[in-house]
């Protein structure tokens, strides 16, 4: 990857055009999910963004040799993660959210 925003994502809190329902809870269960071999650069400083719902957390999350960092200039490169569950090996250290 070259300069992607939100390189690795999941977001259970999109809410397009406000059309959302109003608790902002999913309905939908994520687990089992691999994100292996990924490397580049970030143009948002969060390369990893994992937010899943409070009420169906994502469960079974693998971070396998993830290498991207940000590109911009006098920032860190991060991983922002909420209600995710799972292991993280061979990653960047501040990707890591387990």
């Amino acid at each position: 990857m070259e300069d992607v925003a939100n390189p690795i994502i999941i977001d259970m809190k999109y809410c397009p055009n406000k059309i959302c329902t109003a608790n902002g809870n999913s309905k939908v269960t994520i687990k089992d999910i691999t994100f292996k071999n990924i490397t580049g650069t970030s143009s948002t400083p969060e390369a990893v963004s994992l937010l899943c719902s409070d009420k169906l957390p994502c469960t079974g999350v693998t971070l396998n040799d993830i290498k991207v960092e940000y590109s911009g200039k006098n920032n860190k490169t991060m991983a922002v993660c909420k209600n995710a569950k799972g292991t993280a090996t061979g990653c960047l250290k501040e990707l890591s959210c387990f």
